[in-house]
């Protein structure tokens, strides 16, 4: 509401009460142009849409599903690669060293890759190569060229054996990822509800509004009858101030109601994520959708609480974590085998170079294994020069108390959580029952609010008949029409609350979503 408009309506309350003035204030009040109008269905599906809260708990699960990868990782191979240059010189300090200072250089290539067995395992194969030039005379090949592949396997028997085992990291984030999806989905089903509820209470404080409007009404045109019988003689002058009090009260229950439409106006677009100096957050919102009276279709409470127990998110994400508990005990259980490792390794070589011709008195030698690079190589794949080792580790820490004190925690998180469990089962069973028992009440408000306004129409219409052939008063008419409007309100106040009580219920069962053909489908998406 502008400023202006708060001084036109201060303005007319302060003025003597007319008919025409008050006319005024309602429609300033009521309208405004190009309202939007917007179902219940349009609602929910703007909040999905829009809302800031169901956008933050998205990205929370996107974020707990990238460590899914980060723990597959943990398998992936690993490709290192090193190269190194080097070069020494020292003296030599040998009596017959030639010659008296030595100089050595290396030139290292080393490729290798390694990876881990979802058995426990693992390996590395290693690609060693090598050029090294001295000048020593005594060297046979120079330069020389050595290559050397081999595997190394590493596998344990028992403590850290099995897929499970290994995998349980995984298995956890993947639950980890389900509890990130079941909050998720809490949260969506309580933003919806939320949303749901702040529709129908402004649908409430529209219709109450137009209740409080025709009372106005009935309060002026009470008032004009009793100024005609007035000025004809017929009524004291008194009766005419306590009809224009009686103007002057309603027409402050009216304003009211207005300021109640605008509250709830701002809870639903904050809810919608409607800017309030947007386009649509600067417009009225006006519910298409009429608050129907459906009583039969909730089912029976068995269904309410077996649909519950099924569905719950929280429940279901708490049982999520037990089964992370569990994968932990198993795992510390076996954490109290010994270390029994097989250990095993497998090599083949190659070597070449230059070849020198080395005297030592009257001895000459030449190395056979002279050639580039090339023949070390060719050497290395003959498998005639190979070593090769297999084993057994085993090591066990005397007393083992560290292993034992951790499984004796994990256990007592298992006994604990399902405590928690159970007690969230009791809470759910409670909701249900208290969600299920509220809607029975409203649907008894419902028909007694129903009943209660058609006597009070019936007897406005008999007291108004005793005012106009001078059987009653104007305080008496008057009372009668403000019980009216109160029966009125009333009944579209159970109706309210029935159709909120039924969004209780379905939050509470978890069904939201399913009712409002709503799927949260693989990854969040809406």
């Amino acid at each position: 509401m502008s400023f202006i408009s708060k001084i036109i309506i201060y303005s007319l309350i302060l003025t003597p009460l007319s008919l025409a003035p008050q006319k005024v204030v309602a429609e300033e009040i009521v309208t405004s142009p190009l309202p939007i109008s917007l179902s219940l269905k349009e609602t929910i599906a703007d909040t999905l849409k829009n809302n800031l809260s169901i956008a933050v708990q998205k990205y929370n699960s996107k974020i707990v599903e990238q460590s899914i990868f980060e723990k597959e990782a943990d398998f992936d191979a690993t490709l290192d690669f090193e190269f190194a240059v080097g070069e020494e010189t020292r003296q030599a300090a040998g009596a017959f060293a030639n010659p008296s200072k030595s100089r050595n250089q290396d030139y290292d290539w080393d490729f290798s890759i390694a990876q881990k067995f979802v058995t426990g395992g693992d390996y590395e194969l290693s690609f060693d190569t090598n050029r090294s030039l001295t000048n020593s005379t005594f060297v046979g090949l120079n330069p020389q060229y050595t290559s050397d592949l081999n595997l190394s396997l590493t596998q344990p028997l028992l403590k850290d054996f099995g897929i499970d085992n290994n995998k349980r990291e995984i298995y956890i984030a993947k639950n980890n990822q389900k509890i990130s999806d079941y909050e998720f989905k809490g949260s969506v089903i309580d933003v919806i509800t939320e949303a749901e509820n702040f529709y129908w209470d402004l649908v409430f404080s529209i219709e109450d509004l137009k209740v409080k409007k025709k009372s106005l009404e009935r309060a002026q045109d009470l008032e004009k009858q009793v100024k005609a019988q007035v000025d004809v003689g017929t009524l004291a002058p008194l009766e005419v101030l306590q009809a224009q009090s009686e103007v002057a009260s309603r027409d402050q229950l009216l304003l009211s109601a207005q300021d109640l439409i605008l509250d709830n106006e701002d809870k639903l677009k904050n809810i919608l994520n409607y800017t309030f100096d947007s386009e649509r957050g600067q417009k009225n919102i006006r519910p298409s959708d009429a608050p129907l009276f459906d009583p039969g279709t909730e089912g029976t409470l068995g269904e309410a609480l077996q649909a519950a127990l099924s569905q719950r998110p929280d429940l279901l994400g708490k049982k999520k974590e037990l089964d992370n508990r569990n994968i932990e005990v198993k795992y510390n259980e076996n954490q109290m085998y010994p270390t029994l490792d097989l250990v095993s390794s497998l090599g083949l070589n190659g070597i070449s170079g230059e070849a020198i011709n080395i005297t030592s008195g009257t001895i000459q030698g030449l190395s056979k294994f002279g050639g580039g690079y090339d023949n070390a190589l060719s050497e290395l794949t003959t498998g005639k020069y190979h070593l090769w080792q297999f084993g057994l580790n085993l090591s066990y820490p005397l007393g083992n108390r560290a292993a034992k004190s951790k499984l004796t925690a994990k256990r007592l998180e298992v006994a604990q959580l399902l405590l928690d469990i159970k007690d969230i089962e009791r809470t759910v069973t409670l909701e249900v029952r208290e969600a299920y028992r509220q809607i029975k009440t409203d649907i008894k408000r419902v028909h007694a609010a129903r009943i209660a306004r058609k006597f009070a129409e019936e007897k406005l219409s008999a007291e108004e008949k005793k005012f106009e052939v001078g059987l009653s008063t104007s305080f008496n008419v008057l009372e009668f029409q403000e019980d009216l409007a109160e029966e009125q309100s009333n009944e579209i106040k159970a109706t309210i609350d029935y159709k909120k009580s039924r969004n209780r219920l379905r939050q509470v069962k978890a069904q939201t979503l399913a009712d409002n053909n709503i799927q949260l489908t693989e990854g969040d998406e809406t």
